[in-house]
Order: C-alpha cells, then sequence, then structure tokens
C-alpha cells in the first residue's frame, strides 16, 4: 500500500477518535474535517488529470516518432499497443492506479464524515438516555 494511503488512514483514525469528553469538539471540528478530506480528495482528482494529459503528450510524441522513424506504416492499434509498452507511460499508468485507491479511499471516506454528524446525534442521545 502506498505511503500516502497509510498517512491518510492513520490520520483519519485521529480524526475519527469520539468518546464522552471530546463529542463536543468532534462535531465542532466536523466542518473543517469534511473541507480537508474533500479537498484532498479533489486536489488527487486534479492529479490524476494532469497525468492523464502528461500521458497523452507522450503517446503523441512517442507516435510521431515511430512513424517518422519507421520504414513500413503501421495501424494505430498497433502503435497505440506498442506505444503503452514503453516505459514512461508504464510509469504514468502505474502512478494512476496508485492514485485511483487513494481517489476510492477518499470518496468512501466522505460518506463516513457525512453519517458523522448523525452518529454523533445518536451518541448524545444515548448519553442522555443514560443519565436519566
Amino acid at each position: 500500500m502506498s505511503s500516502k494511503l497509510e498517512e491518510y488512514i492513520d490520520e483519519m483514525e485521529q480524526d475519527l477518535q469520539v468518546d464522552e469528553l471530546n463529542i463536543k469538539e468532534v462535531q465542532m471540528k466536523l466542518p473543517a474535517l469534511k473541507h480537508k478530506w474533500v479537498g484532498r480528495l479533489m486536489r488527487h482528482k486534479s492529479q490524476i488529470g494532469g497525468l492523464h494529459r502528461r500521458k497523452q503528450d507522450l503517446s503523441r510524441e512517442a507516435s510521431k516518432k515511430m512513424k517518422e522513424g519507421s520504414m513500413y506504416n503501421m495501424s494505430d492499434a498497433g502503435l497505440s499497443k506498442l506505444i503503452e509498452k514503453q516505459q514512461p507511460i508504464i510509469d504514468i499508468n502505474q502512478e494512476i492506479a496508485a492514485i485511483n485507491i487513494i481517489v476510492e479511499f477518499l470518496e468512501k471516506s466522505e460518506r463516513i464524515f457525512h453519517s458523522l454528524s448523525f452518529d454523533i446525534k445518536n451518541l448524545i442521545e444515548i448519553m442522555k438516555l443514560e443519565t436519566l
């Protein structure tokens, strides 16, 4: 697993620590926490977009070089397969895959933070019932 994902998992675990003593503090911080995690999600999605653009640029350059340096014509599909096997493209694909895992984690965490306010409300109701 990537170190960034491990870092996010550890940080989220700390952000979601809720007990009777810090329940108000967590509730007060909740909007800021949501903003922090959604911001990270959007930055990673933007990063994926940049990687796709870089991959397209590299593919175009490689295609142009191969067409100019080749003694025979290749089909676009064959040329595309050949380009996908080049190391810079492989590296970008691996980076995109790693960031996609982080994006999936952040999308799921967004749902967790969305439901956290309901969870806190339920905890408060339980605490009220216990004090009666």
